[in-house]
């Protein structure tokens, strides 16, 4: 056995990791690492090919690429480097210069002429034909209220007319003129229960465009007989909207409560205080907060929205040291490169985000407020790229 063989195979075998395992992490072929581990180099190919087989895996063994190569080409009796091959010279590519001839300018003008024309059929319908915009952003999707008096918000074109209808009722808030950016809000009395909210805008040409909301008002109530469980929420507002980031719920309830459930996670209250983030999945999202202790119990809930621009990556460290580096963007984030204990976590944000694990089976992964999972075996070296949607 060739002592730079040994060499692999010890090492390997002291990972813990086995043949088909390291061709499918390296993307070497495994008769070629065997062939390297066995000695048998005239199953191997030529010397450049086996040289950087070699560094790869050494590189994926935590060996040096160096002192391997060199003891390679002394077992296989190679001193000189295999010669290089020779390339004849490209001869360069001879530009005529452009010349403006008749030739040239009739098809030009001809081609600027349509252009022309076609963009300005586009104006036309995109101006004549195209109904106005209108974005009703509070709330940005179906909501649950506490409160009758509601306020509508949304945007539109400047000149438009908006118009807001309320069913059961039904109440109708006609002529509302947006301001000079489009912006308009109307301030909505709601009855207990749900609410079907109609918005209709109507342009200077005639033309509509609407949009609908369900508000669900579900006033919050005093008990009779024994008192409740007081609960308020601080964070998150009803409707809010959040971009690559957390949701932080906040709130307050009484000193003899230990803990609140937020959509089925138990959160810890200290003095009647509790504060948790969460990252959720990108869309509309229904908060749950239960509070309850003796004398009875108490539900608030709230209606957020989450979107995701950017790759946002957590990192969980569980069940096992793990050595963790984070590329963002092409450059490697700052604190990582390191061995994270035990409960360690960490969340990066950019258009690509890549981690990198020492002990896969150790490191948890979630992907844009979606569990991914684990990443590997345990022991086994694990990288994964995560991209913006």
């Amino acid at each position: 056995m060739s002592k730079l063989g040994e060499i692999l195979r010890t090492q390997r075998e002291k990972r813990g990791i086995t043949l088909d395992q390291a061709a499918a992490d390296t993307r070497i072929r495994e008769k070629f690492l065997k062939a390297l581990e066995d000695g048998d180099y005239m199953s191997l190919p030529g010397a450049v090919y086996t040289t950087g087989f070699l560094r790869n895996y050494a590189e994926y063994l935590d060996l040096n690429q160096d002192e391997l190569v060199v003891l390679f080409h002394q077992e296989r009796g190679l001193t000189a480097p295999e010669p290089a091959r020779r390339f004849e010279p490209i001869k360069p590519i001879i530009k005529r210069p452009l010349i403006f001839t008749p030739a040239v300018l009739v098809p030009v003008a001809v081609l600027a002429a349509v252009l022309l024309f076609v963009g300005y059929l586009y104006y036309q319908f995109t101006s004549f034909a195209v109904a106005p915009t209108l974005d009703v952003y509070d709330p940005p999707t179906d909501a649950i209220a506490q409160d009758a008096q509601f306020v509508l918000k949304g945007r539109t074109i400047p000149n438009a007319r908006v118009t807001v209808q309320v069913f059961p009722g039904p109440l109708t808030v006609a002529d509302i003129r947006p301001a000079s950016d489009g912006t308009f809000s109307v301030p909505l009395t709601l009855t207990t229960g749900a609410n079907h909210v109609v918005v209709e805008v109507l342009d200077q040409s005639g033309k509509v465009s609407r949009a609908n909301r369900s508000i669900l008002l579900q006033p919050q109530l005093a008990a009779s007989g024994a008192p409740a469980v007081a609960l308020t929420l601080d964070e998150p507002q009803n409707g809010a909207r959040y971009e690559n980031t957390y949701v932080s719920i906040v709130g307050r309830t009484e000193p003899s409560v230990n803990s609140v459930v937020v959509n089925g996670a138990t959160v810890p209250v200290s003095s009647g205080h509790f504060e948790a983030r969460f990252f959720f999945p990108a869309g509309p999202t229904e908060i749950t907060v239960i509070a309850q202790n003796a004398v009875g119990s108490v539900t608030l809930k709230r209606q957020v929205s989450v979107v995701y621009t950017s790759a946002v990556v957590q990192v969980f460290v569980k069940g096992g040291e793990a050595w963790i580096q984070a590329t963002v963007d092409g450059t490697i984030a700052a604190g990582t490169g390191r061995l994270y204990k035990d409960g360690e976590t960490a969340t990066f944000t950019g258009k690509t985000v890549a981690i990198r694990s020492g002990n896969a089976a150790a490191t948890q992964v979630t992907y844009n407020g979606v569990y991914q999972g684990t990443m590997g075996q345990q022991g086994q070296v694990a990288e994964k790229v995560y991209t913006a949607q």
